[in-house]
This record gives C-alpha cells, structure tokens and sequence, in this order.
C-alpha cells in the first residue's frame, strides 16, 4: 500500500511540478505550485516526517504560496506576455537543468550516511574467516617468536597469552553475531553514541528541537533577530509620513465656523 501511494504521490508531484513551468498563465502556476506541496507533504507522511509535512502545509501553502497567488492577482500581466512562447528562454532553462542534474550525479557518486537505520552485519564467510585467520597467523607468529628468543623463561606464560588471543579470535569468527548486538546494547556505556541507533527512539520533533536548540542556538537567534528587524522596518515604513506632504485634518475642518470661513461675494 505504501509502494503505491508512494507512486501515486511522486507522479503527482512531477506532473505539477512540470505544469508550474509549462502554464502560460501566472496563476494557473501558482495552484500548481501548491499541488506540488501537497504531494510532498504527502510523500513525507510516508517516511514518518509528519512534522516536516505539517509545515510544508502550513508555510509554503498557507503563507508563501498563498502570497504568491494574490501578487500574481495584482499584477498587471498582459496578454501578450501570457501568450509569449516559451521557446526563448529554453536555452536559460537547458543550462540550469543540466547544472541541476549534475549536481544530483555527484551527490549519488558520494558515500551517504544512513538516517534513522540500525543494519546488524551478517556473519562473516569462509573467506573472511580464513583471511582472519590468516593475518592473526602473520602477525602473531612474529611476536611469538621475537618473544621466544627475548625471553625463553617465560615460554609458558607467552604460549598461554598467544593462545588466549586465538580463542578470541576464534570465539568472535564464532559468534559474530552476537558480537555485533552486543555492541549494539552496551553503546549506552562507551563514550559516543551510535547516532542512526539512537535516533530510531526519538520522534521527529525532539530531534529537530535537539539539533537546533543544542548546536545551532546561535545561528538560531541571529535569524530570530534578523526577522525582528524586519518586522519592525516594515512598521517604520508604513508608518511614516511625508513632511512636505499636504493633507486634510478631518476633525479640525468638521468644526471650523462656516460664517468666518466663507465669504459672500456680491453678484454684479
């Protein structure tokens, strides 16, 4: 079920998304436009982000799309620039395309991190065993035998000790997956944390309140400021008042006397 939403969604979005581009009319891509918002706010409903799809709704569509639409409705667009092909800026537009596609080439050749996934290994092959096998052999057999020489009344004791290390290399071989789990429960009592395993036990919104409020406070508060100011120069223009602008004062010409203000002229 999922699978076919998942394609219902993302044809919408396409189709939307190449109609924002192909409408003649400004506004008829302006509705296009919040169809393609709707199917991506759709699209991450699928993958749990019912946060993230919330305020596509909210933002884009409710606010931004929405501005959109009314200053497309108040400008004066004329027919002729509606009825004007499209052919002549294709080549502005195939530029653009292939900068966006290649982009998308590179991001797919990079290593990606795995979000909100916890994959145990499977146990290791037969050529994987003997390789370790093989490079603990390599490796031990020179210390054994530099310790050997140095050393020889303490041959007991270096034949033990080597044979302990290959029971722990055979026990891990052994039971490699039970190796990995345990890894997996005691990460709470190392020093780092596995981020893709603890981020599994969190919801969408601790996470982003955790990343934002934690790592980017500051980043946080310069743009709280920053729209501050905003606001308040948007005030301070709509506000002010021209000096040498004349105007009416409505109260003071409602209560003038009439018989000192006017004046008769005598008709000749």
């Amino acid at each position: 079920m999922n699978l076919v939403l998942f394609y219902m969604f993302a044809s919408f979005a396409l189709l939307a998304g190449i109609m924002v581009i192909r409408a003649k009319n400004p506004v008829y891509s302006v509705l296009f436009l919040i169809l393609v918002f709707c199917n991506v706010s759709g699209l991450l409903l699928l993958i749990n982000l019912d946060f993230f799809a919330m305020v596509f709704l909210v933002v884009y569509v409710g606010a931004i799309a929405v501005l959109f639409l009314f200053v497309v409705m108040m400008l004066n667009v004329k027919l002729a620039e509606i009825n004007d092909s499209i052919l002549r800026y294709l080549p502005v537009g195939g530029v653009f395309g292939l900068l966006f596609f290649g982009e998308i080439f590179l991001l797919l050749e990079q290593d990606l991190v795995p979000v909100m996934t916890y994959e145990t290994q499977s146990i290791l092959s037969i050529m994987e065993s003997i390789t370790m096998y093989s490079v603990f052999g390599v490796l031990s057999s020179a210390t054994l035998l530099f310790s050997l020489f140095s050393q020889p009344w303490n041959s007991l004791t270096i034949f033990s000790q080597w044979q302990k290390h290959f029971i722990q290399i055979q026990d891990t071989i052994a039971n490699y997956n039970t190796f990995v789990q345990e890894q997996a429960l005691t990460v709470n009592d190392l020093e780092y944390v596995v981020w893709p395993y603890t981020m599994e036990q969190t919801t969408t919104i601790h996470t982003i309140g955790h990343v934002v409020y934690t790592y980017y406070m500051v980043f946080f508060i310069l743009a709280s400021i920053i729209l501050l100011i905003a606001m308040i120069g948007s005030i301070v223009l709509t506000m002010h008042k021209g000096v040498f602008v004349k105007r009416q004062d409505v109260f003071e010409q409602n209560t003038r006397d009439f018989s000192k203000t006017l004046r008769k002229v005598k008709s000749l």
